[in-house]
């Protein structure tokens, strides 16, 4: 091979290819949609939902120092609330991930640590995933979170984004349609018809914006008369919570003792009192008296353990009436947005704060509430629907 044919080669096989490869990394790192490098270049800052993925890019370039981190449970607590009423804690934002573990939510907890000095975290304390305890294998987006530049730039690395960057796209799907990054979270918008009442679950059961799988269960079991009272109270001593014991240090207390420094308020998150009365809504609640037990169980401990931490307090809200009231739900367990506000007036006045000293109280209350809860309105209610389909 000439010396003009092997610079032709050498160029064509080995120059061109890295040349083009470090233009397309430069382009993607220029057109950055989920604004893990830095703030939007050339256009107008937007957000994706995917809160699991967008939130590193508001930790590692927005200026805030306080996060609101938990489920739906808390998606719809409002970040510019929390600074208006905790006013001496910090810069409020609300990077909750909607059906998140406390697995999911401590790779995300461990970065801001590693990275920031956070002053507040508000976190729920959701019964589902204290019980079950799901598997931290399966995640495919914790990668982001290990401070490494080419785990970073690995997001970008598929056909959807090399062709939104090679065009510099400014449609939803590349760059996202939320342009409020204070309103990312929030689904209530989506979800306030369904608010109201029982009457509400049935007029809008096959809305799309719903679950109409577990609503239509919700109906079919109150129609069939599957509800029972959680009354095996002799199962308690049998139930065995070490699995929750390792979940709950493993993945959230440790986070009490590492930083001592950051104010921790732990949210219980309100469920109906029908979420309690429902048999078979899911697999998982087959046996709603040992879910419940199990629960209680677990949130006594953890209410011991959290205890002993000066830079924790624990909120509940279960006590209230206001879990009578199904008008209050979307469904079986979703809350309007008005309780994301009590939950942030009660850190704001230092009230409804379970301790060691008042959880047996509260508890025996929760559970009188859900025994004595009256469920022949949504029976009536059902039967009055059948009435009118046979009317017409």
């Amino acid at each position: 091979m000439s010396d003009k044919n092997a610079k032709k080669f050498i160029i064509a096989t080995i120059i061109t290819p890295i040349a083009l490869g470090a233009i397309l990394l430069s382009l993607i790192y220029i057109y950055d949609p989920f604004q893990i490098f830095h703030k939007p270049y050339f256009r107008e800052a937007t957000f994706f939902a995917d809160m699991r993925k967008q939130a590193l890019g508001i930790i590692k370039n927005y200026e805030f120092d306080s996060y609101i981190i938990g489920t739906s449970m808390l998606e719809n607590t409002d970040s510019k609330e929390a600074a208006n009423k905790l006013n001496s804690d910090g810069r409020w934002i609300n990077i909750s991930l909607s059906g998140s573990g406390f697995n999911e939510r401590a790779v995300v907890l461990d970065y801001i640590f590693q990275n920031q000095n956070p002053k507040h975290i508000i976190y729920s304390l959701d019964g589902y995933y204290m019980v079950n305890r799901p598997n931290n294998s399966t995640l495919d987006w914790d990668f982001l979170y290990n401070n490494s530049l080419y785990d970073d730039i690995k997001i970008y690395m598929n056909w959807k984004f090399i062709s939104c960057a090679v065009r510099f796209s400014n449609q939803e799907k590349c760059v996202g349609n939320i342009d409020d990054i204070y309103q990312i979270t929030n689904w209530y918008k989506n979800y306030k018809e369904i608010f109201g009442g029982f009457d509400n679950w049935i007029k809008h059961k096959n809305n799309d914006q719903i679950n109409p799988m577990l609503i239509n269960q919700a109906l079919i079991n109150i129609k069939n008369g599957n509800i029972k009272n959680i009354d095996n109270q002799d199962i308690i001593g049998d139930i065995d919570i070490l699995a929750q014991q390792d979940y709950l240090h493993k993945y959230l207390i440790r986070f009490f003792r590492d930083y001592p420094d950051t104010k921790f308020s732990i949210i219980i998150p309100t469920y109906s009192r029908l979420f309690y009365r429902m048999q078979n809504i899911e697999t998982i609640y087959n046996d709603n008296s040992k879910f419940f037990y199990t629960w209680e169980k677990s949130l006594r401990y953890f209410i011991t353990q959290s205890s002993s931490y000066k830079n924790v307090k624990v909120y509940g809200f279960d006590d209230l009436d206001y879990a009578d009231d199904i008008a209050n739900y979307r469904d079986l367990s979703h809350y309007n947005k008005d309780l994301n506000s009590i939950q942030l007036d009660a850190i704001k006045n230092q009230t409804n704060i379970l301790t060691p000293q008042n959880i047996d109280k509260y508890l025996a209350t929760l559970e009188q509430k859900i025994k004595s809860y009256d469920i022949k309105p949504f029976i009536k209610a059902l039967e009055n629907v059948e009435i009118e389909q046979i009317k017409q």
